[in-house]
């Protein structure tokens, strides 16, 4: 599961590829797991390694399916290597451990205290939501303060299973556990 990872993001690192690689041929080796919303080709000079690059998915699931499922695999004529690259600012938090109890008001009430959201993903009987907040400060405040304060006060929900990711900021803590 990629929650259990801690180093997990929704950004792929892809080495060992061929130097003459498209954003096209990956672009379709990968996309079977999810959108792919960015595609970063390094070419090191010659001589100075191979060739890699950098995929940004749409959510942490669909790179964690793909990470997965293409390890190892052959793209063009390589066996590629592939880990969780680094993360970039973003104002979306991931939570996990929900309950089938929990609602989206509960989540709003929860989570409105750090900062404006602008958006809440989730749907009822998930054990995840994603929070999206107006600000990459909210976000940040978000996570630091739950990560500091794991017992919730005043909180709906419930305090033992919740995790919550930051899966691209760069905050001081990413994860609770």
């Amino acid at each position: 599961m990629p929650e259990d990872d801690q180093r997990a993001t929704r950004n792929l690192f892809i080495g060992n590829l061929d130097h003459n690689v498209s954003e096209v041929e990956l672009r379709r080796a990968f996309e079977k797991y999810g959108i792919i919303e960015e595609v970063v080709i390094k070419r090191p000079a010659r001589g100075q390694g191979g060739a890699y690059a950098f995929l940004k998915f749409q959510n942490l699931d669909m790179a964690h399916r793909a990470k997965v499922a293409m390890s190892g695999r052959v793209v063009g004529r390589n066996p590629i290597k592939i880990g969780y690259g680094k993360a970039n600012p973003t104002t979306r938090l991931w939570v996990g451990g929900l309950g089938p109890s929990t609602s989206l008001a509960a989540l709003a009430r929860e989570f409105d205290r750090f900062g404006s959201i602008r958006t809440i993903d989730y749907v009822k009987g998930d054990s995840f939501a994603y929070i999206q907040y107006e600000s990459l400060d909210s976000g940040c405040f978000a996570v630091e303060s739950l990560f500091e304060n794991r017992s919730f006060p005043g909180s709906q929900l419930p305090r033992k299973q919740i995790l919550i990711k930051n899966k691209s900021v760069s905050c001081k803590h990413q994860k609770i556990s």
